[in-house]
């Protein structure tokens, strides 16, 4: 599964247009965090990865900006287990061995960003 960031304009957010795309293009799509506000819509999805390119062409033809989107990445070599990042998750993507050291299980991040503002030697991007 790939995931796709879909962000919508304020003049999109009052029309079905995911609703539309998954229609259209008979692909179900994994909704794993959305935002709307009155402003702005933001989207988190898994799309079957053969699919993607199917996907992205359908919204970006009805003006909406779909990116694909990395998992969240570690760097080891900066990591010290602190465990700042450990109660902000709010999907337990992160947990401790029973050494204490910090395990992330990446594929599960939903690409919320709390643990990153939380990192005191910022070794984790997305």
């Amino acid at each position: 599964m790939t995931r796709l960031l879909l962000q919508f304009s304020k003049q999109q957010i009052t029309f079905p247009i995911t609703s539309q795309v998954i229609l259209e293009q008979g692909v179900l799509l994994n909704i794993l965090r959305a935002h709307v506000e009155p402003t702005f819509g933001e989207i988190l999805v898994e799309v079957p990865q053969e699919y993607v390119n199917r996907i992205v062409n359908a919204f970006q033809k009805r003006g909406v900006k779909a990116t694909v989107q990395r998992r969240l990445e570690v760097d080891n070599n900066r990591c010290i287990s602190c465990g700042a990042c450990y109660s902000l998750c709010p999907i337990s993507v992160i947990s401790f061995e029973e050494d204490y050291s910090i395990v992330f299980e990446g594929e599960k991040c939903i690409a919320c960003g709390l643990c990153i503002d939380a990192c005191p030697t910022q070794a984790l991007h997305i």
